[in-house]
């Protein structure tokens, strides 16, 4: 039988294969805390109410909660592999929801 897959579907697989195709992908499943934070230092701005700004990864593994600290040197390509995640787990659906609607199509066709 024909694979008569849409152009849509098509398309998604396509990104999805873009996505990760070519090039060493990072992705990771987590989120990004920003905080506002005490040092401790004794004169610190911070012991006045001025808090320090500090972005975490945090996600859940085994059951337990985890996070660690980013450096502001690296947010932005943290956000990069959270993005990636996201953007990952969005196509791996869309594909997938197209790929059921073909097997009930070509399904309801044998049938008829």
């Amino acid at each position: 039988m024909v694979c008569c897959f849409t152009q849509r579907f098509r398309k998604l697989r396509s990104r999805l294969a873009q996505l990760a195709g070519g090039r060493t992908l990072t992705l990771i499943h987590a989120t990004l805390s920003v905080r506002h934070v005490t040092c401790g230092k004794k004169g610190c701005r911070c012991t006045r109410g001025e808090r320090h700004r500090a972005v975490y990864l945090v996600s859940s593994a085994k059951g337990k909660k985890r996070q660690v600290f980013v450096p502001s040197a690296m947010e932005e390509e943290v956000r990069a592999w959270v993005g990636n995640y996201h953007m990952a787990t969005d196509l791996l659906e869309q594909v997938s929801e197209g790929a059921w609607n073909e097997l009930k199509r070509r399904k309801e066709e044998g049938d008829s």
